[in-house]
This record gives structure tokens, sequence and C-alpha cells, in this order.
């Protein structure tokens, strides 16, 4: 399926079928440079920079991709529109957690919020021991990038420890692997359970 003809329809289908389509269209999303611009918009203007716009960006791609094909979503909304509230909601949360900010909207989380976990329940102590011993099924360069990312290191950092050019090919670096993680807990489902709120 060629990704530039995409509708909303096929892309909610190409990412159900998996595969090649469903690479097409997570790649066609991550590509809307006009949502990703209101995302870091949004994070810039509530205590963040455009670096963690990026970031939250990239989460929300992950986490709709999620609950897509697991038919959370209901289409009550544009996918668009979908994946900005999921972006919101994922800032509001780490803002709480890193005490940056304040947010006004906080008590106001987008209806169907309760379909995924905010990023601050990600690292008790518990999943942190199961994370682990996944991570180490990913290979050591992924086991390294997401250990560095879970401790709140910059992309600029991770770049540096990775001997990578640059923070956008660490981000991207991330990316890949933060998805080769979920394509591994889509495999073993009883582990999805208990890492639910890392992914």
């Amino acid at each position: 399926m060629n990704a530039n003809i995409f509708t909303e329809d096929q892309l909610l289908e190409a990412i159900k079928a998996g595969g090649n389509d469903r690479q097409a269209a997570i790649r066609k999303i991550y590509d809307d440079r006009e949502l990703k611009g209101k995302v870091i918009d949004f994070v810039r203007n509530h205590g963040g920079n455009t670096e963690d716009g990026q970031d939250m960006f990239h989460e929300g791609i992950i986490v709709l991709d999620r609950n897509i094909r697991e038919e959370k979503f209901r289409g009550e909304s544009s996918l668009q529109g979908y994946l900005y509230s999921i972006c919101r909601f994922l800032w509001m949360n780490r803002a709480r957690k890193q005490s940056k900010t304040r947010l006004t909207d906080e008590s106001q989380p987008f209806e169907g919020a309760a379909d995924f976990t905010p990023e601050s329940n990600y690292f008790d102590e518990e999943r942190k021991s199961v994370l682990r011993q996944i991570l180490e099924q990913l290979g050591e360069r992924c086991q390294k990038i997401l250990n560095l990312w879970q401790l709140s290191y910059s992309m600029d950092e991770i770049a540096e420890a990775m001997g990578l050019a640059n923070e956008q090919q660490a981000r991207k670096a991330k990316y890949r692997c933060h998805l080769s993680l979920l394509e591994y807990l889509q495999q073993n489902p009883n582990l999805s359970e208990l890492l639910k709120n890392y992914m």
C-alpha cells in the first residue's frame, strides 16, 4: 500500500494488519510535521522544550499504535486529534512527576485517557526487574539506549554515549528500539501485561 495515499480508514486498517503496511502507516503519521509542531508548541508553552515535545510525539505514536491494535480507539475523534490528546496527557503527567510546572487543565484529561497508563507510573521496582530481563532479549545496543532514556538522559547525551552523530540519530534509534520492545511484548502477552505501564 502506498503510504502517500493513506486515508484515515486505511491508516487504521494498515496498523491493524501489521507488517510492512503497519510500518508505512506509522511512518506516515510520524511525518506529519503540522501535528508534530502542534505537540511541540503545547509542550513548550507548558514548561518543556522542543526536545521534550519531540519525545512526547514519539511516545504518543507508540501509544496510538497500541491502542488501535487493541481496539481501544473508538473513532470518536480524528486520528490527529486523538494523537494530540495522548501527547498532551503524557506531557501533563511527566510535568507533574518532574514538578516542572502546574498545568491549569491537568484535572481534565481527554476522554479515553484510561485506555493507556501515563508515563508517571512506568518505573516501579517490580516492572523494572522484568524490564531488565526483556531488554536483554533486544540486544546490548537497545538495552543501553532504553536504559539511558529511562534515566532521563537527553538525546544529545545518548548520542554521545552511543557514538551517534547527533540527537536526531539518537531519537530515531530510541524510537526503533521502543518499537522492537513493543513487538517483543506482542509476541509475549504474559509479559506485556506485567509491563503495560512501561509501554
